[in-house]
């Protein structure tokens, strides 16, 4: 397959949300995706709780927390590389049953009176391992999940649908749970929801997606053979790139920014600030189900790009915002756009690079903007203890529309030399 080959979805037109959902393939994405992004994010509040009540320690709490990000710093790229040579929907069954076990071993450790930080630390960083690896698994399966009348485009948006309800109800669920059961116990339900993913991922009706399977040749060639695609893409230079920069923003804004606004500047306090995040997963929630009827297809670029600058000038518009309902509006339509974003942006790099390198050119985007997020939230709490969340939300308002298209322009706009070929 040549690098410029565009991977075609499957015949007809989009159909309806209602009959959308009736596909057995759309189905298990969405249930397995919400079952599975349930358990991160309720095991993300009671990794923090558990701590908590052992220590009392916000320092202990930290390096727990920390525990479970440090293996996508560390394994992204080894997974994006296992990703491609392995078959993705093996990956996802035994990394999510590996991570139910993990779940179901930490009740059973807890309740015979050996639970400690460092043992939840141990399993919190085992966990987060297996769903480093199983994350480009699933995003490369994608393309054998499309059929008669569904496209990658739409499973995109039944995937960001899920993962945004799970971002909504798991916090609440996990909340209900720990006012019923010992706080220890709620990992149960989590080795249950980490074992629906497996369950849904061994029912799926995969069709063959790769012309050929990529034989390891090691991680450093694997990388370079990643990267030379990447170098005669354009599009995938452009939304790596512009993600990154966009992600130095995002950063800055919903992390220390926005809870600034929220809490301090208006005066709304720990509630303005839920009213502000919950707002944030109803605007994305809505978008992501109704994005499945946009026919991006060429134009998934233009939809990204749009959705960018959108997100940008939502939370550049706070600057002049000084009510709280106002800032709550603003962030509802900074998440719709967000959902409108990562759709295209998967979209387009489903179109853009051939099924034998997704795995890998995945994860060197995810590496990128995962540490584009994480260094500009570091640098924005320092700027907001300095000048306050008001000035400097607003410059960045005016800096994601111009880093776009300056990211637009030296990417699509230009003549790229021929690069060598893979061998």
């Amino acid at each position: 397959m040549s690098m410029n080959t565009k991977v075609s979805s499957a015949p007809g037109e989009p159909t309806s949300q209602v009959n959308l959902f009736r596909q057995p393939n759309v189905q298990l994405v969405f249930l397995g995706r919400l079952s599975v992004l349930m358990a991160d994010v309720i095991q993300d509040v009671s990794l923090i709780w558990i701590v908590w009540e052992l220590t009392h320690s916000s320092a202990a709490t930290a390096v727990a927390s920390m525990s479970s990000r440090i293996p996508l710093w560390l394994f992204s790229l080894p997974a994006g590389s296992h990703a491609d040579s392995a078959p993705p929907r093996r990956t996802i069954i035994a990394a999510n049953l590996i991570c139910a076990v993990l779940a179901l071993l930490l009740v059973g450790f807890a309740n015979l009176g050996w639970m400690n930080v460092p043992l939840l630390c141990l399993v919190a960083f085992a966990i987060s391992t297996c769903r480093t690896f199983e994350a480009p698994s699933f995003y490369s399966l994608v393309r054998g999940l499309s059929q008669e009348g569904v496209d990658t485009q739409q499973l995109n948006g039944v995937a960001d649908t899920a993962k945004r309800t799970a971002r909504l109800t798991g916090p609440l669920l996990a909340n209900a749970l720990r006012s019923v059961i010992p706080v220890f116990n709620i990992y149960a339900f989590i080795g249950l929801f980490y074992a629906g993913m497996a369950y849904a991922g061994r029912q799926l009706n995969v069709r063959e997606f790769r012309s050929e399977r990529k034989q390891r040749k090691g991680l450093v060639a694997d990388l370079r053979e990643a990267m030379v695609v990447i170098r005669q893409q354009p599009t995938l230079q452009y939304i790596i790139l512009a993600e990154c920069l966009f992600n130095a923003s995002y950063g800055a804004c919903y992390y220390v920014f926005l809870p600034r606004l929220t809490m301090d500047t208006t005066g709304g306090g720990t509630a303005g600030h839920a009213s502000a995040v919950t707002a944030f997963g109803l605007g994305g929630l809505v978008a992501g189900f109704f994005s499945t009827r946009l026919k991006m297809g060429k134009n998934a670029l233009n939809f990204a790009t749009v959705a960018w600058i959108g997100i940008g000038a939502a939370f550049g518009l706070m600057y002049f915002a000084t009510t709280l309902p106002m800032i709550v509006f603003l962030t509802a339509l900074a998440g719709a756009a967000m959902a409108i974003q990562t759709i295209a942006l998967w979209s387009g790099l489903h179109a853009a690079c051939p099924p034998e390198h997704s795995g890998r050119v995945y994860s060197i985007w995810r590496l990128g903007a995962d540490t584009a997020i994480t260094v500009s939230t570091l640098i924005a709490g320092v700027v907001a203890d300095a000048f306050g969340p008001t000035v400097p939300i607003g410059v960045v308002g005016v800096y994601v529309f111009f880093a776009i298209l300056i990211a637009r322009r030296f990417t699509l706009h230009r003549s790229v030399a021929p690069a060598p070929t893979l061998s």
